[in-house]
């Protein structure tokens, strides 16, 4: 049971998830006995094994337990914080999580527009393709850029050396802007949630129509979500915030 703890703890406290290798080194256990608790967490669901990167992260089971314990804990009401950042901006606001090279929304409040971004929790996505993910990877204390940092491979040079200015940019205003290149017209403003451990695990954005997120409001937005973002600092463990 010790053991099966400590590693446990291993894997939620590895930012980026861990290889089995990197987990007996951790935990001072030898591979197999690493191997052999791994396989009984993951089929309880405790944790979960990427199948890009086959790294270790926690499981659904593991996020549900966190979100139990935070609802009695007395921090911040995340549900209510971001209906405020909603009603205040107009636009949908989320909170998401690093996973790997990806950023998971673990939760969305729509706001009121007719035409509006619906939010989707569950969603994950490259950390180079999102608002969040770019805060994430912005205000991280080793923070990778370009490509290495989740950019997805199909985007040119330019591409990828815009996403660094907009890293190197973020780190002076205190939040990101994305803009989807899809076609949708959507953009994100993200900033990142201060947790009190030395990486980054969790940010807030809101997205709506580029026509109502426009230049001029930037400043504007983007103090909003930092003030949102800065209501949920201290939370303890960015899984408790689970709702898979």
């Amino acid at each position: 049971m010790a053991r099966a703890a400590r590693l446990l703890s291993a894997v939620v406290d590895s930012p980026a998830g861990a290889t089995l290798t990197e987990l007996a080194k951790t935990t001072g256990l030898n591979v197999s006995t690493v191997h052999r608790l791994l396989g009984t967490l993951t089929a309880e669901g405790l944790v979960c094994r990427s199948p890009e990167s086959e790294r270790f992260l926690p499981g659904p089971v593991l996020l549900r337990l966190g979100r139990r314990s935070l609802s009695s804990s007395g921090l911040p009401d995340v549900t209510a914080v971001l209906k405020e950042l909603a009603d205040l901006t107009g636009e949908t606001a989320s909170v998401g999580m690093c996973r790997g090279g990806s950023v998971l929304t673990l939760m969305s409040v729509q706001c009121e527009q007719p035409l509006r971004y619906l939010g989707e929790p569950g969603r994950a996505v490259p950390l180079g393709a999102s608002a969040m993910g770019l805060a994430i990877m912005a205000f991280d204390p080793a923070p990778p850029l370009g490509q290495a940092a989740g950019t997805p491979e199909t985007v040119d040079a330019r591409v990828a050396w815009s996403l660094d200015v907009e890293l190197l940019a973020a780190r002076f205003r205190g939040y990101t802007v994305f803009e989807e290149s899809d076609g949708s017209g959507l953009r994100g403003v993200a900033a990142p949630v201060q947790s009190g451990s030395a990486y980054i695990r969790l940010a807030v954005d809101i997205q709506g129509p580029s026509s109502r997120m426009t230049d001029d409001r930037l400043p504007q937005l983007g103090a909003a979500v930092t003030a949102a973002a800065e209501s949920l600092r201290g939370l303890p463990v960015a899984l408790a915030l689970g709702q898979l």
